[in-house]
Protein backbone atom coordinates (compact mmCIF):
# COMPACT_ATOMS: atom_id res chain seq x y z
CA UNK A 1 0.00 0.00 0.00
CA UNK A 2 1.41 3.39 -1.12
CA UNK A 3 1.42 6.36 1.18
CA UNK A 4 1.95 9.45 0.30
CA UNK A 5 4.02 12.37 2.48
CA UNK A 6 1.28 14.12 4.58
CA UNK A 7 -0.94 11.09 5.27
CA UNK A 8 2.08 9.58 6.84
CA UNK A 9 2.53 12.58 8.84
CA UNK A 10 -1.11 12.65 9.53
CA UNK A 11 -0.93 9.06 10.89
CA UNK A 12 2.13 9.72 13.18
CA UNK A 13 0.78 12.72 14.67
CA UNK A 14 -2.16 10.12 15.51
CA UNK A 15 0.02 7.91 16.64
CA UNK A 16 2.28 9.45 18.99
CA UNK A 17 -0.03 10.61 22.19
CA UNK A 18 -1.14 6.64 22.37
CA UNK A 19 2.27 6.41 22.24
CA UNK A 20 2.79 8.45 25.22
CA UNK A 21 0.42 7.07 27.10
CA UNK A 22 1.95 3.11 26.62
CA UNK A 23 4.75 4.50 27.32
CA UNK A 24 3.55 5.98 30.65
CA UNK A 25 1.30 3.39 31.29
CA UNK A 26 4.53 1.05 31.66
CA UNK A 27 3.32 -1.52 28.63
CA UNK A 28 6.09 -0.14 26.41
CA UNK A 29 9.79 -0.27 28.43
CA UNK A 30 11.79 2.82 28.16
CA UNK A 31 15.22 1.84 26.58
CA UNK A 32 17.56 2.76 29.75
CA UNK A 33 15.90 0.51 32.43
CA UNK A 34 17.34 1.02 36.17
CA UNK A 35 19.12 -1.95 35.68
CA UNK A 36 20.96 -0.34 32.66
CA UNK A 37 21.88 2.86 34.07
CA UNK A 38 25.17 3.56 35.83
CA UNK A 39 25.33 2.57 39.66
CA UNK A 40 25.54 5.14 41.97
CA UNK A 41 27.64 4.68 44.85
CA UNK A 42 27.73 7.43 47.38
CA UNK A 43 31.19 6.89 49.75
CA UNK A 44 31.06 7.93 53.77
CA UNK A 45 33.91 8.13 56.14
CA UNK A 46 33.62 10.47 59.38
CA UNK A 47 37.06 11.86 58.52
CA UNK A 48 39.44 10.61 61.05
CA UNK A 49 42.63 9.62 58.59
CA UNK A 50 46.02 10.97 59.30
CA UNK A 51 47.20 12.64 56.03
CA UNK A 52 49.84 10.70 55.94
CA UNK A 53 48.46 7.64 55.21
CA UNK A 54 45.20 8.70 53.25
CA UNK A 55 46.19 12.16 52.08
CA UNK A 56 42.27 13.17 50.39
CA UNK A 57 40.82 11.06 53.36
CA UNK A 58 39.28 7.22 53.24
CA UNK A 59 36.52 8.43 51.07
CA UNK A 60 38.81 9.86 48.55
CA UNK A 61 40.57 7.07 48.27
CA UNK A 62 38.15 4.76 47.83
CA UNK A 63 36.52 7.52 45.27
CA UNK A 64 39.62 7.23 43.01
CA UNK A 65 39.76 3.39 42.98
CA UNK A 66 36.04 3.00 42.41
CA UNK A 67 35.65 5.87 40.30
CA UNK A 68 37.77 3.89 37.18
CA UNK A 69 35.36 0.99 37.21
CA UNK A 70 32.80 1.02 33.94
CA UNK A 71 29.21 1.64 35.15
CA UNK A 72 30.18 3.50 38.63
CA UNK A 73 29.28 7.05 39.15
CA UNK A 74 30.53 8.02 42.56
CA UNK A 75 29.88 11.00 44.83
CA UNK A 76 31.60 11.21 48.60
CA UNK A 77 30.24 12.77 51.63
CA UNK A 78 31.72 13.16 55.34
CA UNK A 79 30.40 13.71 58.64
CA UNK A 80 31.25 17.34 58.75
CA UNK A 81 29.02 17.71 55.49
CA UNK A 82 25.36 19.79 56.11
CA UNK A 83 23.07 16.32 57.36
CA UNK A 84 26.10 14.38 57.95
CA UNK A 85 26.53 14.22 54.20
CA UNK A 86 22.93 11.37 54.40
CA UNK A 87 20.61 13.85 53.65
CA UNK A 88 16.87 12.48 51.91
CA UNK A 89 18.17 13.89 48.84
CA UNK A 90 21.23 12.67 48.55
CA UNK A 91 20.17 9.20 49.66
CA UNK A 92 17.56 8.95 47.21
CA UNK A 93 19.91 9.80 44.41
CA UNK A 94 22.12 6.95 45.74
CA UNK A 95 21.69 3.15 44.84
CA UNK A 96 24.96 1.79 47.44
CA UNK A 97 25.98 3.61 50.58
CA UNK A 98 29.60 2.49 51.50
CA UNK A 99 30.46 3.63 55.50
CA UNK A 100 33.45 3.89 57.10
CA UNK A 101 33.80 4.56 60.76
CA UNK A 102 35.70 4.08 63.94
CA UNK A 103 36.17 6.65 66.90
CA UNK A 104 32.94 9.01 66.13
CA UNK A 105 29.97 6.78 65.69
CA UNK A 106 27.85 8.23 67.81
CA UNK A 107 28.18 11.79 66.38
CA UNK A 108 25.88 10.60 63.63
CA UNK A 109 22.64 11.67 63.90
CA UNK A 110 19.88 9.18 64.96
CA UNK A 111 17.12 10.49 61.94
CA UNK A 112 19.82 9.97 59.35
CA UNK A 113 20.97 6.71 60.43
CA UNK A 114 17.20 5.57 60.62
CA UNK A 115 16.81 6.67 57.08
CA UNK A 116 19.66 4.86 55.92
CA UNK A 117 18.43 2.00 57.55
CA UNK A 118 14.70 2.34 56.02
CA UNK A 119 16.02 2.83 52.76
CA UNK A 120 18.08 -0.38 53.07
CA UNK A 121 15.05 -2.61 54.29
CA UNK A 122 12.77 -1.10 51.59
CA UNK A 123 15.38 -2.35 49.04
CA UNK A 124 16.00 1.27 47.55
CA UNK A 125 19.69 1.17 49.11
CA UNK A 126 22.15 -1.42 49.60
CA UNK A 127 25.22 -0.82 52.18
CA UNK A 128 28.77 -1.91 52.68
CA UNK A 129 30.13 -1.23 56.12
CA UNK A 130 33.98 -1.42 55.80
CA UNK A 131 36.39 -2.03 58.99
CA UNK A 132 34.76 -0.96 62.48
CA UNK A 133 31.83 0.87 60.62
CA UNK A 134 30.27 -3.05 62.19
CA UNK A 135 29.75 -0.43 65.00
CA UNK A 136 28.21 2.30 63.25
CA UNK A 137 24.37 3.42 64.16
CA UNK A 138 23.09 2.32 60.97
CA UNK A 139 24.78 -1.36 60.93
CA UNK A 140 23.58 -1.65 64.56
CA UNK A 141 20.01 -0.83 64.19
CA UNK A 142 19.77 -3.50 61.09
CA UNK A 143 21.77 -6.09 63.15
CA UNK A 144 19.58 -5.37 66.07
CA UNK A 145 22.92 -7.31 68.32
CA UNK A 146 26.02 -5.04 69.48
CA UNK A 147 28.00 -6.00 66.60
CA UNK A 148 31.54 -5.95 68.52
CA UNK A 149 34.17 -8.17 67.91
CA UNK A 150 35.25 -10.03 70.73
CA UNK A 151 38.83 -8.31 71.53
CA UNK A 152 41.01 -6.24 69.61
CA UNK A 153 44.93 -5.85 69.00
CA UNK A 154 46.36 -2.35 67.17
CA UNK A 155 50.08 -3.56 66.74
CA UNK A 156 50.60 -3.63 63.49
CA UNK A 157 51.14 -7.18 62.40
CA UNK A 158 50.12 -8.92 59.40
CA UNK A 159 46.67 -10.55 59.27
CA UNK A 160 46.27 -13.39 56.58
CA UNK A 161 43.00 -13.95 55.03
CA UNK A 162 41.48 -16.79 53.32
CA UNK A 163 38.86 -17.00 50.90
CA UNK A 164 36.26 -19.47 52.06
CA UNK A 165 32.97 -18.94 49.56
CA UNK A 166 35.24 -18.70 46.24
CA UNK A 167 32.20 -18.98 44.47
CA UNK A 168 30.46 -16.14 45.77
CA UNK A 169 30.61 -13.07 43.59
CA UNK A 170 32.32 -10.82 46.19
CA UNK A 171 35.11 -12.98 46.14
CA UNK A 172 35.54 -12.98 42.30
CA UNK A 173 39.08 -12.47 41.40
CA UNK A 174 40.56 -13.01 44.78
CA UNK A 175 42.68 -15.68 46.31
CA UNK A 176 44.09 -15.99 49.99
CA UNK A 177 46.45 -13.03 50.78
CA UNK A 178 47.90 -11.45 53.42
CA UNK A 179 47.74 -7.65 54.75
CA UNK A 180 51.39 -6.97 55.84
CA UNK A 181 50.74 -4.50 58.71
CA UNK A 182 47.48 -3.83 60.32
CA UNK A 183 45.53 -4.09 63.54
CA UNK A 184 43.50 -7.26 64.84
CA UNK A 185 39.77 -8.11 65.20
CA UNK A 186 39.19 -11.28 67.05
CA UNK A 187 35.73 -14.00 67.16
CA UNK A 188 33.60 -13.78 69.15
CA UNK A 189 31.74 -11.48 66.35
CA UNK A 190 28.96 -10.45 68.03
CA UNK A 191 26.55 -10.17 64.99
CA UNK A 192 23.87 -11.63 63.62
CA UNK A 193 24.30 -15.66 61.63
CA UNK A 194 25.28 -14.53 58.43
CA UNK A 195 24.24 -15.76 54.48
CA UNK A 196 27.58 -16.13 53.69
CA UNK A 197 30.91 -16.11 54.94
CA UNK A 198 33.29 -14.89 52.17
CA UNK A 199 36.44 -14.43 54.05
CA UNK A 200 37.91 -15.24 57.18
CA UNK A 201 41.42 -13.80 58.56
CA UNK A 202 43.84 -14.85 61.03
CA UNK A 203 46.74 -14.23 62.64
CA UNK A 204 50.02 -15.15 64.38
CA UNK A 205 49.05 -15.06 67.76
CA UNK A 206 46.12 -17.68 66.84
CA UNK A 207 43.00 -15.00 66.56
CA UNK A 208 40.82 -15.41 63.90
CA UNK A 209 37.79 -13.38 62.70
CA UNK A 210 35.01 -13.79 59.96
CA UNK A 211 35.88 -10.91 57.88
CA UNK A 212 33.69 -11.00 54.67
CA UNK A 213 30.15 -11.40 55.95
CA UNK A 214 26.58 -11.16 53.68
CA UNK A 215 22.82 -10.07 54.93
CA UNK A 216 19.90 -9.74 53.38
CA UNK A 217 17.89 -7.28 55.62
CA UNK A 218 14.13 -6.59 54.52
CA UNK A 219 14.30 -6.20 50.65
CA UNK A 220 18.00 -4.92 50.78
CA UNK A 221 21.49 -6.52 50.80
CA UNK A 222 24.03 -5.43 53.43
CA UNK A 223 28.07 -7.09 53.15
CA UNK A 224 30.64 -6.59 55.65
CA UNK A 225 34.03 -5.90 55.28
CA UNK A 226 36.53 -5.64 58.52
CA UNK A 227 39.16 -3.96 55.64
CA UNK A 228 41.46 -1.93 58.13
CA UNK A 229 42.37 1.04 60.07
CA UNK A 230 43.16 4.50 59.08
CA UNK A 231 46.45 4.54 60.13
CA UNK A 232 47.75 1.75 57.92
CA UNK A 233 46.83 2.16 54.01
CA UNK A 234 45.06 -1.13 53.70
CA UNK A 235 42.35 0.08 51.79
CA UNK A 236 45.22 0.29 48.93
CA UNK A 237 45.89 -3.31 48.76
CA UNK A 238 44.79 -5.00 45.66
CA UNK A 239 42.37 -7.78 47.02
CA UNK A 240 40.72 -5.47 49.45
CA UNK A 241 39.84 -3.11 46.52
CA UNK A 242 38.84 -5.44 44.32
CA UNK A 243 36.43 -6.80 47.46
CA UNK A 244 34.92 -3.30 47.57
CA UNK A 245 34.57 -3.15 43.85
CA UNK A 246 32.56 -6.56 43.99
CA UNK A 247 30.88 -6.05 47.35
CA UNK A 248 29.65 -2.35 45.44
CA UNK A 249 27.95 -4.39 43.20
CA UNK A 250 27.01 -7.20 44.33
CA UNK A 251 24.46 -5.54 47.51
CA UNK A 252 23.37 -3.77 44.39
CA UNK A 253 21.91 -6.82 42.96
CA UNK A 254 24.48 -6.05 40.00
CA UNK A 255 26.70 -9.20 40.56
Amino acid sequence: MHVDRRSFVRLAAATLPAFGLLRRSGMCAEPQDAARRPLRVRIWCEGTAPKSTYPDEINGALAVQLGRVPGLTVTKARLSDPHAGLSDADLDATDVLTWWGHVRHEEVPDDRATAVVQRVREGRLGFVALYASCCSKPFKQMMSMPCEPGSWREDGRPEFVSVCAPDHPIARGITPFTIRKTDMFAEPFAVPPPETVVFVSSWEKGETLRSGLTWTIGSGRVAYLRTGPENYPVLFHPSIRQAVINSVRWVAHRA
